[in-house]
């Protein structure tokens, strides 16, 4: 029997430099982001292969999940806080 998995890859973050290509995530996928810390706010940045600013979103504690612009391979993450940020 083939058990084929229905959730999409998830990958929580904490504060630091992460590459999209280190995470494991698909290229061209639609992931949303959220904080799933109860107390602190996360600010995410995420930069193209040649260091040009994509996308940034500052989250608070509990937050709802918001879109991510697609992803691709070369592109990394800034996250600055102490919160937990939540990729699926």
């Amino acid at each position: 029997m083939l058990i084929i998995p229905t959730v999409a890859d998830a990958v929580t973050l904490k504060k630091g430099f992460h590459k999209v290509d280190d995470l494991n995530l698909s290229p061209d996928t639609d992931y949303t982001i959220q904080n799933t810390s109860f107390n602190e706010r996360i600010y995410i940045l995420i930069f193209d292969a040649h260091a040009t600013p994509l996308q940034g979103l500052r989250l608070r504690a509990q937050s709802s999940k918001y879109n991510l612009i697609p992803l691709q391979r070369g592109y990394k993450f800034v996250l600055i806080g102490d919160g937990e940020a939540f990729i699926s």
